[in-house]
């Protein structure tokens, strides 16, 4: 007769073997990684991508043993790939109502504020929007948050371009009295272009806004929630502070914990 023990262990190891199928397979997926050329959160440098969105994306793809390239592409080039295709990250982005039906959302990595600058030696005071004049062209590039932000408020005087550094120039030249930008990339668009912060004045802040890694619409949740724990170790070990401020000195890092999950429709 055979004991109580000997079957429940039979039992169990039954048991576990029909766990073992999920847990082999519940791995993150290999992801198709894209980015803008957006200094200094992602840029390229001889053919090699920089950046602190750079970094954070190689640094938490390592600690889930993977060792995808990253793609730096215009913009709306690197949103289309990701809204049309399954197993992408987009990163750095923000949220609005249009994403959060493709994306999934995990973050934020940064915090940043979409202004609006005059050229220093213009004298011009903006207390709201509606003051902008029709005559006054402000430079977006194309399929940016301030872009949208911009058009949401109404305001349809844009000079849309295909990368900041072209609506920098175009504001030091006079071509255009506004370039809206978020604060965390002037800098170093600016000495891009020959530049610097002297040359330029904030006059209006639009918004201030979080930005995220975004995954692709058919990513499943194991891989979205496998990048979403290692972030959250990064910034809970003081790993995602230390980083921050290597690129951002003493801006505060934003260290809440978040995941957004694309809506449903």
């Amino acid at each position: 007769m055979l004991s109580a023990f000997p079957l429940r262990a039979c039992f169990l190891a039954m048991s576990l073997l029909g766990l073992m199928p999920n847990l082999v397979f519940a791995v993150p997926d290999k992801l198709k990684l894209v980015t803008e050329a957006w200094p200094p959160m992602s840029y390229e440098q001889d053919g090699v991508p920089q950046g602190f969105a750079v970094d954070l994306v190689n640094t938490l793809q390592s600690r889930l043993g993977q060792s995808e390239k990253i793609d730096v592409l215009p913009w709306a080039r690197a949103y289309s790939i990701a809204n049309t295709s399954a197993n992408v990250l987009l990163f750095a982005t923000s949220i609005n109502d249009e994403r959060e039906d493709h994306f999934d959302f995990i973050g934020p990595i940064a915090t940043s504020k979409i202004a609006l600058y005059a050229r220093s030696a213009d004298p011009i005071v903006l207390e709201q929007l509606a003051e902008l004049q029709s005559k006054d062209i402000v430079g977006v590039y194309r399929e940016s948050a301030g872009a949208q932000l911009l058009q949401q408020a109404g305001v349809d005087n844009l000079l849309v371009a295909s990368f900041p550094q072209q609506s920098a120039k175009q504001l030091l030249f006079s071509r255009i009295r506004f370039w809206c930008q978020a604060d965390l990339a002037v800098k170093q668009i600016l000495e891009e272009v020959g530049a610097s912060e002297t040359d330029i004045r904030q006059v209006y802040v639009v918004s201030e806004i979080n930005l995220y890694l975004a995954f692709s619409k058919g990513t499943s949740a194991v891989t979205v929630t496998s990048w979403q724990t290692e972030l959250e170790k990064m910034k809970d070990s003081g790993e995602f502070s230390r980083l921050y401020q290597t690129w951002f000195g003493a801006l505060p890092p934003p260290l809440q914990h978040q995941v957004f999950w694309h809506k449903s429709v």
